[in-house]
Formats: C-alpha cells, sequence, structure tokens
C-alpha cells in the first residue's frame, strides 16, 4: 500500500474515504465502525478523528463523494452526446449498469441506511434529486416522458441494490431499450445504447 504523505491532507481523506468504503462493502448491513475504517486505512484513530472528528462528519462524506462522482459521470457522458434527451440517457444508463465490483450494493445499502436515518442528510439527498429533476425536465424532450424515464431508472436501480426481483437478459435489454426509445425526439436518430447492453448486458 502507497504511503500517503502527512503533508497531503486532502489524499490522506481520499485514503481514509477509500478505506471506509471497502469497510462497508463487507460490512454495509451493519452501522459503520470508526474503529474499523482507522484499522482498514492502517492509520490511528486518532488519525482518523483528525480528519474526520465524528462519524457523522465521515458518513457526510461518503456520501457527497458518492452522489458527486454519479453526477460527475453523468453530466459527463450528456456533455459528449448533446442532444435532445442526453442528460435523461446518461442518467439511465448510470443508474442502470452498476458498478460490477464485489460489495458494492452493500457499501451503496449502508450510506442509503445512513442517509435515511438522519433527516437532515436526507434533506440533502431530496435537494440533489430536484437538482436532476430540473436538469431532466428542461433536457430538450418531453418533461413527462424523461420523467417517466429517470422513475424507471430509479426503480431500476433500487430492484438492483435490493435484489428485488431485477430484470435480468434480454428482458433487461428490451427494458431498457424501449425506455431510451422514449428520450429520443421524433424524427430524430436512435440513441446508441451502450456497449455492455448491445452486447448482451
Amino acid at each position: 500500500m502507497a504511503v500517503v504523505p502527512a503533508s497531503d491532507p486532502a489524499a490522506t481523506r481520499q485514503r481514509l474515504l477509500d478505506a471506509a468504503w471497502r469497510v462497508l462493502t463487507r460490512h454495509g448491513d451493519q452501522p459503520l465502525s470508526l474503529d474499523a475504517v482507522a484499522r482498514e486505512a492502517e492509520v490511528s484513530k486518532g488519525g482518523l478523528l483528525h480528519h474526520f472528528p465524528t462519524r457523522a462528519s465521515l458518513i457526510d462524506a461518503l456520501y457527497d463523494r458518492w452522489n458527486d462522482e454519479f453526477d460527475a459521470e453523468v453530466t459527463g457522458r450528456a456533455v459528449v452526446d448533446d442532444r435532445p434527451g442526453s442528460w435523461v440517457r446518461a442518467y439511465l444508463d448510470v443508474s442502470t449498469e452498476g458498478n460490477g465490483q464485489p460489495g458494492e450494493a452493500a457499501a451503496e445499502v449502508g450510506v442509503l441506511a445512513a442517509l435515511i436515518a438522519d433527516p437532515n442528510r436526507l434533506r440533502q439527498f431530496r435537494e440533489r434529486y430536484d437538482t436532476w429533476q430540473s436538469r431532466i425536465v428542461e433536457d430538450r424532450i418531453d418533461p413527462a416522458l424523461a420523467t417517466l424515464v429517470r422513475m424507471a431508472a430509479d426503480g431500476m436501480w433500487l430492484a438492483d441494490l435490493l435484489g428485488l426481483a431485477p430484470p435480468t437478459g434480454d428482458l433487461r435489454c428490451q427494458l431498457l431499450g424501449k425506455l431510451r426509445e422514449l428520450t429520443v425526439p421524433p424524427g430524430q436518430p436512435s440513441a446508441t445504447p451502450p456497449v455492455s447492453e448491445a452486447a448482451g448486458g
């Protein structure tokens, strides 16, 4: 493991957040333990508390990074596409692709459980969704269809995350294809599906 210089607090924070995420991938069904994070990061608990004085501050930072990464991925794809419906298509793709790494679902469940238990954190999550919804209704396609695709994407994400009979195989490909069709205005070329979906996911 690379040693992060003590003089680089930003890198140390990222290292601690990486360690916390790894702990959640193994124990996402349990409250996040600061002792476990310190051991995972190979730092003293005092070193952890220097950057994150409370468990709540660590969870807040994890939550922010999780949402920032999602937002950046969606926005980046939408900018590359830059056609009507590009933002909601990117939202659909990123929401339903999944990370594919072992334990990622457990980590996301752990973060979700923590934010649902905290009214202030839940309020911030709702504000994020308000921002995303505003982008979706302004995405140069029928706002009702764009919102329908967003709601379906959210439902598939939760079904995948919690194992609620998520559609798989050909059915999943067909479902995503139909949702993507809703994001293309009449007369526009069809939106190209992601490589993983085109190959049968």
